[in-house]
């Protein structure tokens, strides 16, 4: 079963026409197309790949002038055609920009023209609406909001907001306490008026669908205790490091309080998860490599049993522990798993994946998109391939005689719209 089946041709043309509703991206509200080529053309998976391949440091060097950087970089884009990133920007080139040519030394003249009409395009004020909801039929795309910054003006009509949320939690520091304190107008000298701080921070960003931390696969959570916790947050107020236990104590009891908010404000808490970073040497400006912890999945357990009542939606970059989420999720009513984080997303991986999550899970707990898009250039390029990626996976299971092709249509709808919509309250 492939692209040439009967299934997944009338899949796809099924699934192309369907709204997709985008969990997570880091889309910057004020602009949210690109504002340069570099933006497309170096987006940071872009960007990794040329490294890999050997493209030189210097012609990728983060204090380069972008204007330089990219039109040296990008003869080196046909070393990384064999790649899934080099797929999705292909889609976006060709689709968007009408760009037919192909890159590599001695095709100059192809790529100055792009160039060019990049920048033509830049200044329409209508190109959020036409990129995402006209071309790639996304109804709405999650923002990322710093928690330690006023919530930014935003387009409801195709956007709304998330509060990440992980510099009070496992990053916990003495300059994140300064920057709750800031937002908040409250001077916080202990656990209590911490706790006080994070219900005025909720209150701050109520219009938020979806609250969201990122968790390194070291961080073990354990049942907390306030007292080993107010001695390591005293560490902090004081500008000294915890030791271990401490920070774990402190880490531990700062995600229930967090916890306890999410809670009285009935938002679904998004937990990102089996990405190792900072990594010493890794590809800049990610420094990231998927971890095994084999604990790490575990150790939430006690959270979901606990606040039974809040809706965990996890992302996982970890391709090994897949089949753990899948069975976590099986087994709590509140635990939700969300598309291909960052290294999972890849056809091989997806379609893995999703073909476990399908056959294990009830429908509703199964969310099929997420971008984590900077630009909304590339929100569709990754919306692309995740519809290419669903109607694979279910057309399979319409050849193996395992759906109907009006089964699948339905699975398709939950995991594109009707899914995030429920889990989210996202009017229809």
């Amino acid at each position: 079963m492939g692209i040439g089946s009967t299934s997944y041709g009338k899949l796809i043309d099924e699934i192309n026409s369907i709204e997709m509703i985008d969990i997570h991206s880091h889309i910057d509200p004020t602009h949210p197309t690109a504002m340069n080529p570099g933006e497309i053309l170096l987006y940071h998976y872009i960007v990794t790949e040329l490294r890999s391949a050997g493209v030189p440091a210097a012609i990728l060097s983060e204090d380069k002038d972008p204007k330089k950087k990219v039109k040296e970089a990008m003869p080196y884009l046909r070393s990384i055609s064999n790649t899934t990133t080099y797929w999705c920007l292909m889609r976006i080139l060709r689709d968007i920009y009408g760009f037919e040519g192909e890159f590599g030394h001695g095709n100059e003249d192809n790529y100055t023209k792009l160039l060019e009409r990049i920048m033509e395009e830049t200044g329409h004020g209508s190109r959020a609406e036409i990129i995402l909801r006209k071309r790639g039929m996304i109804r709405r795309t999650f923002l990322t909001f710093d928690c330690a910054r006023e919530p930014p003006r935003y387009d409801p009509s195709l956007f709304t907001g998330a509060l990440r949320i992980e510099p009070l939690i496992g990053r916990l520091s003495h300059s994140s306490l300064e920057g709750l304190s800031r937002i908040t107008g409250r001077n916080i000298e202990g656990i209590n008026e911490f706790e006080e701080a994070l219900a005025q921070l909720f209150r701050r960003f109520k219009g938020c669908a979806a609250v969201t931390a990122s968790f390194l696969p070291s961080e073990i959570f354990t049942k907390p205790e306030k007292a080993k916790a107010e001695m390591a947050f005293g560490e902090l107020i004081r500008g000294s490091s915890p030791t271990p236990e401490e920070r774990r104590a402190l880490t531990s009891y700062a995600l229930q309080s967090v916890l306890r908010r999410v809670e009285e404000n009935g938002m679904p808490f998004q937990m990102m998860v089996g990405v190792e970073r900072p990594i010493i040497g890794a590809s800049p400006p990610d420094y990231a490599l998927v971890a095994l912890e084999p604990r790490m999945l575990t150790s939430y357990c006690q959270l979901f049993n606990e606040f039974g009542d809040v809706n965990f939606d996890v992302f996982l970059a970890n391709r090994i522990q897949s089949h753990e989420l899948a069975v976590i999720a099986k087994n709590y009513p509140n635990v939700y798993v969300s598309g291909y984080w960052w290294y999972n997303l890849y056809p091989t991986i997806i379609r893995e994946v999703l073909r476990e999550r399908v056959q294990m899970l009830p429908a509703r707990k199964i969310n099929g998109f997420f971008s984590d898009a900077y630009v909304a250039e590339w929100s569709y390029g990754k919306a692309c391939l995740i519809r290419s990626q669903i109607a694979h996976v279910l057309a399979e299971m319409v050849d193996d005689g395992f759906y109907s092709m009006e089964t699948a249509k339905e699975l398709a709808e939950d995991l594109m719209v009707r899914n995030p919509a429920r889990l989210y309250r996202l009017a229809q």
